[in-house]
């Protein structure tokens, strides 16, 4: 069995309760929290607009987005607004009074969501034009 390898980023001394940092890890950003004394990692880009969560705030084991108040659990990164969406979570390990987040390969299991809908060829619709409301006050 290969040894899992984590990635020192900082001290737990550097980051107090109910704040968070942005570390730089090779190309990408991950978002560090500590909630209620427990340290918590994930990307810092979220997947509906591309804000910096680690800008966001903490409320009941969520970080807010600061931007459009998306919402994602600490724990596994689901959006409680878009089951479908989510973000990545980076398991993190205290050693010695210090922060190490595991970047390489953090997922274990497949990609989670539903495979995209495709329509028949041959179906056919049409969409109803909506004309302009009408507003009898304006009638003569």
């Amino acid at each position: 069995m290969a040894k899992v390898k984590y990635t020192k980023v900082m001290k737990c001394d550097d980051l107090g309760i109910g704040k968070s940092a942005i570390i730089s890890a090779g190309d990408r950003e991950i978002a560090l929290f500590n909630y209620k004394g427990k340290y918590y990692a994930l990307d810092n880009i979220c997947p509906h607009r591309g804000a910096p969560l680690g800008e966001g705030r903490i409320e009941e084991g969520v970080v807010i987005c600061p931007n459009h108040e998306w919402r994602f659990e600490l724990k596994d990164g689901q959006c409680p607004q878009n089951p479908e969406l989510k973000t990545e979570v980076y398991p993190v390990k205290i050693h010695e009074g210090k922060i190490y987040v595991r970047l390489e390969n953090p997922k274990t299991e497949a990609v989670t969501g539903s495979a995209s809908s495709v329509l028949p060829s041959d179906l056919k619709f049409t969409v109803p034009t909506i004309q302009k409301p009408r507003n009898p006050d304006e009638e003569l």
